[in-house]
This record gives structure tokens, sequence and C-alpha cells, in this order.
């Protein structure tokens, strides 16, 4: 309880003496080699790789671990954020190799991208059915419309991992509709 009530206040920076933070003065290494040699002369040290093989055994990424890295150097003032940016895929390739020696495959990031944003979408067609339901609950009573909301919902709510037997998941129904060509569009041409 002592840490929340010496924490500093809003606006406080503003007042303490320039260049007394780290960040606040120049960065002690100025060249990207120099950052990268840095970073690898730590990580050269077995104690340390044996660390953060542990790490990396639980379950770590390589671009989440090197982000932190060079953001803690970067916060130390050792070096700037870009050199830090720059520095890090020769860091995170050599973490990969010297990894690799322990038997340990690192993944390059935690989260698949295309899983995220199924799962973004999936909450956000959620929401929006939660939304209609309830404008449509307000507007009138509870009728077929509000069953048909209801039950798209809970086809979004299943995904395959989740998926029982009885219950096909969402992303394996994909029922191709045949497409008729018609000239009823708006620009179309009336047939004569």
């Amino acid at each position: 309880m002592d840490n929340l009530l010496q924490a500093p206040i809003p606006g406080q920076s503003l007042t303490d003496t320039p260049k007394n933070s780290p960040w606040e003065r120049p960065s002690e290494l100025n060249e990207v080699k120099d950052v990268v040699d840095y970073y690898l002369m730590r990580l050269i040290d077995q104690d340390t790789i044996d660390d953060i093989s542990i790490l990396f055994d639980l379950g770590g990424d390589l671009r989440t671990v090197t982000e932190a890295m060079w953001l803690a150097g970067a916060m130390k003032g050792i070096h700037t954020i870009e050199a830090g940016m720059l520095a890090a895929p020769v860091i995170s390739s050599f973490l990969k190799t010297a990894l690799a020696t322990y038997g340990i495959d690192a993944p390059e990031t935690g989260a698949d991208p295309n899983e995220v944003s199924k799962g973004k979408e999936r909450k956000r067609l959620q929401l929006l059915i939660d939304d209609a339901i309830d404008k449509g609950l307000e507007s009138g009573a509870d009728d077929s419309g509000i069953e048909l909301l209801r039950s798209i919902k809970e086809g979004a709510e299943v995904t395959p991992e989740t998926a029982t037997e009885g219950e096909a998941p969402t992303e394996t129904i994909e029922e191709s509709m045949p497409m008729e060509e018609s000239n009823v569009g708006l620009m179309a041409r009336e047939e004569i």
C-alpha cells in the first residue's frame, strides 16, 4: 500500500528538475551496432540464456520478449527507442538460434493474427446482435425476428474449438448459392 501512496502525481514530471529521469537525458549508445553488441554481450552469458530458456519453455514468444527487452533499455536511457527497434530483429534471431541449442523452437509471436481477427469479428457480431435484440424488445414484443437474432447469436458463439457433437462450427458452414444472371440491376437494360 505504501507504493501506491508514493507514486508520482499527474504532472509531476513537469515540475521536477529537467533531465532528472534517464529517458530525458541523451542515450548512452547512439549507434544501432552498439545497441546490438550491448544485448548480445548480455545474452551470451550462459546463466542468462538458461533463465531465458525457461521463459520460452513456459510459452514466451520472440517478439514480446525482444520488445520488452529493448523497451526496458530505452527507459533506462541506454539507447533510444528507434535504436532498440532497429536492433530487435538481430536480437530476436540470436535468441532463436541460441534457444534451438536447448531444443526449444521459439515462436515468432504468441498469437495467430487470423485467429485474433476472427475472435474480434465474432465479438463485434455478438455485440451488434445484443444491441439489435435490445432495440427490438424496446419497440415491440418478443417475435420471430428476435428469436432469429437469438439463434444467430448462438451460432456466432460456437467456435471450432468449442463445437460439440451435433453442433456445426460457424467457420465450416460454407454453402455456396448458385448465382443466376439477371438484368434487374440499377443500370440494367430492359429486354424488348
